[in-house]
């Protein structure tokens, strides 16, 4: 795979130092966006990660996880339950293994992938935050340049609805010659530093949406401070939505 694109990383923090905070007992959410039919960025990510650092997983929809084909491809890279009594029960293991990888906007945000604009589903996805707040856990914005360009996905039509009602990508897609063939488009993994997040056993909304337009404004600034470096992102902007 790291053969076929042409893939970069740049980190806010090496990965020694996360391994630093790791040993203080520190666990995270690493915040990816956007989704994209398939995350090439972040499956490049995975294989190009030093050995200890592969053992984090990935927090996936259910149904996902019920899905024949799809939870045999995907699970080579380790895949958790999204929901909260699973994600709370990983929090509590330690180092690597308590941290967890999180597609913010979901299927939702699949949809809304483009080659010509970039909107990411996030005003409305707060719940990431409140988990993070109660459960002293930290978050740490990424941005996956690239995801939303190697694929099209079609979205209208019973298969797009079924998609976002069951929440896996059923629908046609396609990328070079009209196949389902990912164009060798640039891949660009960002990541950002850890967001500081406090404990709050019990957040109140205030609390909440304090962190989440924290969270917004890490995830443009990324986005912006980055954009120059991919070819096909230097002219966009970033809508929230």
């Amino acid at each position: 795979m790291l053969d076929y694109f042409y893939y970069e990383e740049s980190f806010a923090e090496n990965n020694d130092q996360i391994r630093e905070r790791l040993k203080t007992g520190r666990r995270f959410i690493l915040a990816f966006q956007p989704h994209g039919v398939i995350s090439f960025v972040g499956l490049c990510a995975a294989t190009n990660a030093p050995e200890d650092l592969r053992a984090l997983q990935t927090a996936v929809a259910s149904s996902l996880l019920k899905t024949p084909i799809l939870k045999h491809v995907m699970g080579i890279f380790g895949l958790v339950d999204a929901s909260k009594k699973s994600m709370q029960r990983h929090f509590q293991k330690p180092g690597i293994h308590g941290c967890v990888a999180l597609y913010v906007g979901g299927i939702a945000e699949l949809f809304k992938a483009s080659r010509t604009e970039e909107r990411l589903f996030l005003s409305k996805r707060k719940g990431f935050i409140k988990l993070a707040l109660s459960e002293n856990v930290d978050i740490v914005p990424a941005y996956l340049f690239g995801n939303t360009s190697v694929l099209t996905i079609f979205k209208y039509g019973p298969l797009a609805s079924l998609s976002r009602s069951s929440g896996v990508a059923l629908t046609y897609f396609w990328g070079k010659w009209f196949l389902p063939i990912p164009r060798d488009d640039k891949l660009l993994y960002v990541r950002g530093k850890p967001m500081g997040l406090p404990h709050i056993s019990q957040p109140t909304q205030s609390d909440i949406d304090k962190w989440h337009a924290k969270y917004c404004e890490e995830v443009v600034k990324l986005f912006d401070s980055n954009k120059e470096k991919h070819p096909l992102y230097k002219h966009k902007k970033l809508y929230i939505d």
